[in-house]
Formats: C-alpha cells, structure tokens, sequence
C-alpha cells in the first residue's frame, strides 16, 4: 500500500499554484452562486482530494478511519446505558491505537522482541499513511468527549470535514471537534468573514518565508553532516556545532512555518485554528516551552494521558510520576526508534525536575531579573538543543557521534558564510522577534473579534500598505524558491 508520489506540501508548486488556487475558486465561487452547502461539500472533496494526492490506498484507510469513529462516537454520546457507551468508546479508543501501532510501532516492537529472545524477525518496511498519528489522536480526544458529554457529530460530512480539513490534517494542530464544529456547520448557513482573507494571506506568506527562506536552506546545510555521522566518518567540532546549532533553528521554522501556513490557510476559508506554536525558544523553563512548542500536542497529553494515569491524585511522588511518564508517551508519539525514546526521556526528566524544584527549591523559581532570566535561557536552550540531536540523528550511534564532535577538534568542515548568516539571522528572529502571530494580531478564541480592535485605532484594524508589500515580497521570494520544496518535518509523525 505504497504511495504513488510525495506529498503536496503547502511550499511546492503543485499546492501554491494549481490545488490552492482552484480551491479557493471553487469554494468562493459555489459561496456567490448562493450554494454555501454546496461549498462545504466541496471544501470535504478538496481535502480529500489533498490526500490522495499522496496515496489513495491510504485515502481509503483514512476515510475507514472517520467511519468507524463516526459511529463508535455517535453511540458513546447517545441515550444507551453507560457501560455500553463505555464499550462503544472503548472499542473506539483501541481501534485508533491498533491502527497507529500496526502502522508505526509493529516492526520496531518486533524487532526490539526478536533481538531479545533470540528470534528472527522479518521487517515488513511498512510505509506509514500521512498524518496518521494526528488524525488517531484527534478522533480518540473526539471519542472521550463523546462519552464524557454525551453530545456527537450529527453531520457525518462535517465530522468528515472536522478530521480532514486540510490545512490542518497532515501535521495538525491537534484541534478539538468542540472548537470546529461550530464553525464548520456556520460555513453552510452564514457568510465568510472577508476581514479573515487577507490576514490568512499575510500569515499564510510569513510561513511560506519562514519554510523556504531560512528552514529549507539549512537543512540542505546540515543534512550532509548528519549523513556522514550516520555513515561513521569523524565529525570535527565545526560540523558538530553547525549541526546541532542549524538543526535547532531549521526545526523552529520548519514547524512555526507549517503552523502558520495553516492558520492562513484556514483564515482564508473562513475558519480559525488554535495556535500551535508561540516563540518557545523564549521560555525560560522546560515547563513554559513545553506551553508554547506544538501546544495543541501538550494538551492532549494533559487532558488524555496525564489525568487518566492520575494527574495530581496520590501526592507529589505521584503527580511526577504521571509527568514523566506522559512526556516519554510524548517523545514515542513523535517516532518508533530509541532515538525518539531518548529525546523523549530527557524532556520528560528536565520536566519532571522542574516541577520538583518548583516543589522542593521554590527560591529558584523566585530568582528573577535579567540575570537570572539569561541564566535560565541559556542552559534551557543548551539542553534543548543537545537533545535535537537525538530527535534528528539517524540513529543512537549517530547522535553520540555529533555530541561527541561539540567537544572534539576542529576538524576540516568549513561551514558556507550564507549559512552561517542565515543562522545567525534565525536566531535573532527566534529570542527577539515578534512572532507571526503577534505581528498579524490574530486571536484564536471564538468568542473574541478578529481581527482585533485595538485602542487608538477607528474600527476594525487591517493590514496596511507596508504589510500589504510586505506580504506580495515574502509570497513572492517564497514561490521563486519553491521548485526545490521539501517536506515538513512534522508530516513524518
């Protein structure tokens, strides 16, 4: 069940101008001609379209997904007899985790297996179906709530459209069916806010820059460095830093430019997302970035692993437990191999000792001024960082090969001056920048206005004449780089 091609990815061509054009033409259009049902209708068949692009098998496997949990949720929230509501959720919940761990965990649990008993196990090479660990945890939070609520997804087209929605299907953000479904059915029966247009135009072109401009250029830098340490060749402290240094920030802009792609994306159908990222590398403890990098994932973790192994019942033991033991959840979720299993147990104990000093050494968390801020910065971004190399490294070897290197020689590596540049450039923009977000005001709850009124302002505030050129520059250098697109990271989980 392989694909035929590699996925559209919201930086190639193949999405910028030809499915992105034609959908919004085709939405737009179906919206004048008075046919707002139509229109959903239309957005469905447009995401599906979108991921069949990549594989129809695996369409095929996804839409079997939405119909099983469509009917596992209408009757975990119906008037049926609790235990048997339970079931129906139950049954739901381990449908989904069969699926992820057939398709992401079952050759590595096999192999792990057979090497400890002695077994030959035969890898299946099985290829992992697009955006699957997103869409399973998006369904298994909708089935709880089915439950927990007692309220479903009448319309099967727009729980269809809840998991499949495209701007945000293949890497998320995790969003909750409660936060969607009143805006996908008010799609069919109200007008598009135009005031959301061109802000998803503007954040839309800020992620294209973020991805083109500064993440896939260096990731075409290091790659090769992370290559050789795969391969066994020395790695000289040059190389060594520039790529622990340049992997840190291609992943930064690499997610920060998905997430904001989908956003706008999203704004220019007349839809509103959840932020899912919000300048980590400014936090200043373990716990606050882990409220600001994919914060829709954290949640998720929170609410539907966390509280059911027992949150904060049972002492403080107890509760540090339960957090470590989501956040390794949280590092396996990312990738079947040990190196995702490492990078997940440092998170998890830097989060747990976090927590435990705020318990037990609550004079640190007092330690505040500038000092003490860049004190903090600085040895989380260290730690971030060495643990980076495990999330990209091919293998365990391969890492300790690159940690090894940031305290070796030299070596002969001389990294490009435009590189290094762009390096240094992301990082300003990462810990000093205003992000997207920020610059285009957008707000992500439901209940507020957007875009933001703000005070000294006359009515609603748009987008000016210098964001306007602004936006045209970055859609602009965004398209002339596109011919050399590269696929997200976070489409790999």
């Amino acid at each position: 069940m392989g694909p035929a091609r590699a996925p559209m990815v919201f930086s190639a061509y193949p999405f910028l101008l030809l499915f992105q054009p034609l959908t919004l033409v085709g939405y737009y259009g179906l919206r004048a001609a008075g046919w707002r049902r139509a229109s959903v209708d239309f957005l469905l068949l447009a995401s599906f379209a979108f991921y069949a692009f990549w594989s129809l098998p695996h369409l095929a496997l996804l839409i079997a997904s939405i119909v099983g949990n469509y009917y596992c949720g209408r009757y975990a929230a119906s008037a049926a007899p609790d235990r048997l509501r339970r079931a129906a959720m139950i049954a739901g919940v381990l449908g989904n985790l069969s699926l992820i761990f057939g398709f992401k965990y079952l050759d590595f649990a096999g192999s792990n297996l057979s090497a400890v008993i002695g077994a030959d196990w035969t890898f299946r090479n099985i290829i992992l179906p697009l955006g699957i660990s997103f869409y399973t945890f998006q369904q298994i939070a909708y089935l709880v709530d089915c439950f927990k609520a007692k309220d479903g997804e009448k319309s099967f087209r727009d729980y269809a459209l809840f998991v499949t929605f495209f701007p945000q299907l293949i890497a998320g953000p995790i969003v909750h069916h409660r936060y969607t479904r009143p805006q996908f059915s008010g799609l069919a029966g109200t007008q598009v806010n135009a005031d959301y247009i061109p802000y998803g135009v503007m954040i839309f072109a800020m992620g294209l820059a973020k991805k083109t401009l500064i993440a896939d250029p260096i990731a075409r830098a290091i790659d090769p460095l992370f290559a050789a340490a795969a391969a066994g060749d020395p790695v000289g402290a040059v190389a060594a830093w520039t790529a622990m240094v340049g992997y840190t920030l291609q992943i930064y802009f690499d997610f920060s430019g998905y997430c904001d792609m989908a956003i706008g994306l999203g704004l220019m159908l007349g839809v509103r997302l959840p932020v899912n990222f919000n300048s980590p590398y400014r936090a200043k403890s373990i716990i606050d970035f882990w409220r600001r990098w994919h914060m829709t994932l954290s949640a998720f973790l929170r609410d539907y692993v966390y509280i059911p192994l027992g949150g904060n019942k049972g002492g403080e033991l107890f509760r540090l437990r339960n957090i470590f033991l989501t956040m390794l959840i949280g590092g396996l979720w990312h990738g079947a191999a040990w190196t995702f299993i490492i990078w997940g147990a440092i998170h998890a104990s830097l989060i747990t000792a976090n927590h435990a000093a705020r318990i037990w050494l609550p004079q640190l968390d007092r330690w505040r001024g500038p000092v003490a801020g860049a004190v903090k910065q600085s040895a989380l971004l260290a730690a971030i960082m060495v643990a980076w190399i495990y999330f990209r490294a091919d293998g365990v070897s391969a890492a300790h090969a690159v940690i090894g290197g940031l305290f070796g020689g030299a070596g002969d590596y001389a990294p490009d001056p435009f590189i290094l540049a762009l390096i240094a450039f992301g990082a300003a923009l990462a810990l000093f920048a205003p992000n997207s977000l920020e610059v285009a005001f957008y707000v992500e709850a439901l209940d507020r206005p957007f875009p933001q009124k703000t005070s000294g302002v006359a009515g609603v505030l748009r987008p000016t004449p210098m964001a306007a050129a602004a936006t045209a520059i970055m859609l602009a250098a965004g398209l002339a780089v596109a011919w050399r697109p590269a696929v997200f990271i976070y489409f790999n989980f």
